[in-house]
C-alpha cells in the first residue's frame, strides 16, 4: 500500500508540475500577441522589403552580413503576410507550434512527461527574451534541426533506410543557409543515425560511404541551388565579398571592441564557460543525463538519441564561439538541446531496485531538480510578474527602441517624396526599422556604418569607404539618420572618425529633426521639411 500511495504521490507532483508550466506557458504566449518587431528582426525585414519593394538583389544591390536563408525566410514572410507586426506575432506562435510538435515527436520515445517538460521548457526560455528574439536567425536555424532529429528512429531493429539519411542532409543544408556553423552538429545527428541502422545491418565501410554520400549530396544541394541563383543575378562576387568581410567582423567582441590575439583568445574561453546565462538548465541537463542512463541501461533506443541530445548540447554550447560573439540569440540552439535534456529528469523508465528508506526521496528528486533549475532559470516571480504586466498593456507599451522607431517612421513618412531615399548611420538603434515602416528606399548599399570603423588600416574596408562615400556623392540622399547613442567600435585599428562623411554632412546638409538620441539631417538642395524638433 505505502509503495502505491508513493507511485500516486509521484505521479500527480509531476502532472501538476508541468500542468503549472504548461498553463504558464500558454498564457505568456497569448500575451506576446502584443509584441512588435524588434532589434535584428527588424533589418532582415528591411532587406526583404527592398527586394520585394524595389527588386534589390542581397550583396548586389546592398551590403549584407546575413547568409542567402534569412533573407528567403523574412521575403517569404513579407510575400505572403505583409509587413505588419500583427501578422508576424501570428507567424512566430505558429512556427514555435510547429517546432514544439516536432520536438515532442522526437522528446515522445522518453515518455510523455519528458516530451511535455522539454518543449515547454524551451518555449518558456524563449519568450523569457522577450520581442527582441522573436525569430532572430539563430532561432530559425535550429528548426530544420529540430526536424532532422525525427529521422532517429524511435524503435531500432528494423531496417534504417538511406531516405532518412537525406532527409537529415537536406535539413541541416537548410540550416546551413541560414548561418554555415549551425552544421557543427549534423555529424553528431549523422552517426546516431548511422549507429541505429547498423543495429539490423552489417557494419562496413562501403556501407558508411553509402549513407554519407546519402547525406552530404542533398546537404550540398541548398547551398549549390543558392550559388546558381546568386550568380544568375550577377550577386555571387558581392556575395564572395561578404564572405571576406566576416573573418574581420568576427574577430571583434560583442561589444564591437578589437583586442589582440591572445586576449581575445581569453574572450573566447571566458566567454564560452559561462553558457550564456543557462547554467542552472545546463547543470539541470547534466543531472538529467546521469537520470536516464541508470534507468535506461543497455537499451539501444534510449541510449542513442540520449547521446544525441548529450553531443548536440555540447556542440551548441560552443557554438557561440564560432562566430567570435555571445548575444542572447546566438545561445538559442543550446538552450533548445539544454530544455530538452532538463525535461528527461521526467523520464519514465525502469527504476532500479533501492531501500524503502531511500525510495521516497530519490524518486522525487529529478522532478524537483527539474522544478528548481526551471524556477531559477526563468527567474519565476520576474517571470509571472513580466506576464501579469503584458495581459494589462496594448503593443504601444512594446513600441520597439521605447518609442524612437515610430517617432523617426512618423516623422518620415509626413515628409517622404516620390524618389526620396534615406540613409541610416546606425546598426540597431531604430533607424532602418523606421525607414521599414516609413517605406523609405535605401540610398546606397550600405544599411549599417560599424563597418567603417574598424580595421581601418585594412585596404577591404578602405575600399567599402571610398564605395559608400562615391554614393552619397554619386545619389545624395534627401535624408540621413544618424543615431547618437548606438554601440560604437574600439580597440586595435579601429576610428570613430570619418573625415569625408562628415565633410558631406557639414557642406550638404542641415539638421531637420532632433530626436532623442538621434538627428536627422536633410539635404540643402531638397524642398525643406517643416517640422524640426519631434516631442
Amino acid at each position: 500500500m505505502k509503495r502505491i500511495s508513493l507511485d500516486k504521490m509521484e505521479l500527480v507532483f509531476r502532472w501538476t508540475l508541468l500542468a503549472f508550466f504548461t498553463a504558464l506557458f500558454l498564457l505568456k504566449a497569448y500575451t506576446t500577441l502584443h509584441w512588435r518587431i524588434e532589434h535584428d528582426t527588424a533589418l532582415c525585414h528591411y532587406g526583404a522589403f527592398l527586394m520585394d519593394k524595389h527588386g534589390l538583389v542581397p550583396y548586389r544591390d546592398f551590403f549584407e552580413t546575413s547568409m542567402p536563408g534569412t533573407f528567403a525566410f523574412h521575403y517569404g514572410i513579407v510575400k505572403g503576410f505583409g509587413y505588419g507586426d500583427v501578422a508576424f506575432r501570428h507567424i512566430d506562435l505558429a512556427i514555435l507550434g510547429g517546432l514544439l510538435l516536432a520536438t515532442y515527436a522526437f522528446m515522445r520515445r522518453f515518455g510523455r512527461q519528458a516530451a511535455v517538460a522539454g518543449i515547454v521548457l524551451f518555449g518558456l526560455l524563449y519568450f523569457a527574451k522577450g520581442q527582441t528574439m522573436s525569430l532572430q536567425r539563430d532561432y530559425i536555424g535550429v528548426i530544420p534541426v529540430a526536424f532532422a532529429l525525427l529521422a532517429i528512429p524511435a524503435r531500432l531493429g528494423n531496417p534504417v533506410r538511406l531516405a532518412r539519411f537525406a532527409w537529415i542532409g537536406l535539413l541541416f543544408g537548410l540550416s546551413v543557409l541560414i548561418k554555415p556553423h549551425l552544421g557543427i552538429a549534423f555529424p553528431v545527428v549523422f552517426g546516431c543515425l548511422l549507429a541505429a541502422r547498423w543495429i539490423s545491418s552489417p557494419k562496413s565501410m562501403p556501407d558508411f560511404l553509402k549513407c554519407a554520400a546519402a547525406a552530404l549530396v542533398p546537404l550540398a544541394i541548398p547551398s549549390l541551388l543558392t550559388l546558381i541563383w546568386l550568380a544568375a543575378h550577377s550577386a555571387l562576387g558581392p556575395f564572395l565579398e561578404t564572405l571576406r568581410y566576416l573573418p574581420l567582423y568576427n574577430s571583434m567582441t560583442g561589444a564591437l571592441v578589437r583586442l589582440s590575439t591572445l586576449n581575445f583568445a581569453f574572450y573566447l574561453a571566458e566567454s564560452t564557460i559561462k553558457f550564456g546565462g543557462y547554467s542552472a538548465v545546463w547543470m539541470c541537463a547534466l543531472f538529467a543525463y546521469y537520470h536516464v542512463a541508470v534507468k535506461a541501461g543497455e537499451d539501444k533506443s534510449i541510449s542513442i538519441p540520449l547521446t544525441c541530445l548529450i553531443l548536440c548540447t555540447f556542440a551548441y554550447a560552443l557554438y557561440p564561439a564560432l562566430a567570435g560573439k555571445f548575444y542572447n540569440y546566438h545561445y538559442m540552439p543550446f538552450a533548445y538541446f539544454c530544455s530538452l535534456s532538463a525535461g528527461l529528469c521526467l523520464f519514465s523508465g525502469s527504476r532500479p531496485p533501492m531501500p524503502d528508506s531511500m525510495r521516497g526521496l530519490r524518486r522525487f528528486l529529478p522532478a524537483l531538480i527539474l522544478l528548481i533549475a526551471a524556477t531559477t532559470q526563468l527567474s519565476l516571480p520576474r517571470y509571472l510578474a513580466s506576464t501579469a504586466l503584458d495581459i494589462r498593456q496594448n503593443s504601444a507599451a512594446h513600441a520597439p527602441k521605447k518609442g524612437r522607431v515610430d517617432e523617426i517612421a512618423c516623422w518620415l513618412k509626413d515628409r517622404l517624396h516620390p524618389g526620396d531615399t534615406v540613409q541610416p548611420l546606425d546598426v540597431t538603434g531604430g533607424s532602418i526599422h523606421g525607414m521599414l515602416l516609413a517605406k523609405a528606399k535605401l540610398a546606397t548599399r550600405f544599411q549599417c556604418d560599424y563597418h567603417f570603423y574598424h580595421h581601418v588600416s585594412s585596404p577591404f574596408i578602405r575600399q567599402l569607404r571610398q564605395s559608400f562615400i562615391q554614393q552619397l556623392r554619386d545619389a545624395p540622399p534627401r535624408f540621413i539618420i544618424d543615431v547618437l547613442d548606438k554601440v560604437r567600435v574600439s580597440g586595435i585599428d579601429t576610428s570613430n572618425e570619418f573625415p569625408e562623411l562628415q565633410e558631406i554632412l557639414d557642406a550638404d546638409y542641415v539638421v531637420a529633426c532632433k530626436g532623442d538620441g538621434y538627428l536627422i539631417y536633410e539635404r540643402k538642395s531638397a524642398p525643406r521639411a517643416s517640422d524640426a524638433l519631434v516631442p
